[in-house]
């Protein structure tokens, strides 16, 4: 940091961390959709496959849809972020760029 006495680094700083957090807790959140997803679907998995009692059947199945469900919004999500975070990415590097000689 330097000396500035408005402050200013310290903002900059704090905004920069702020970004850090929000990017920090969107990753939580997808892979804990795809967590879930996993876990539910393993284990309608496993109900279908041990028991044979009727009602086995539809609770199996609800399990594995929802984990299906799941690891679907896991993967728009991740889809979602990935694009903001390319572009961001790109706006950030574009003055590096070196231009094409022709």
């Amino acid at each position: 940091m330097s000396d500035d006495p408005s402050g200013r680094d310290a903002d900059v700083e704090r905004t920069q961390l702020a970004a850090e957090r929000t990017r920090l807790a969107r990753e939580r959140t997808t892979l804990a959709h795809i967590r879930t997803g996993f876990a539910s679907f393993l284990f309608g998995t496993a109900v279908l496959g041990l028991f044979d009692r009727p009602t086995a059947v539809p609770l199996g199945g609800a399990f594995v849809l929802v984990g299906v469900a799941f690891l679907a919004t896991g993967w728009v999500s991740y889809a979602r972020s990935n694009r903001r975070t390319r572009a961001l990415l790109d706006d950030l590097e574009r003055p590096f760029r070196r231009r094409r000689r022709r």
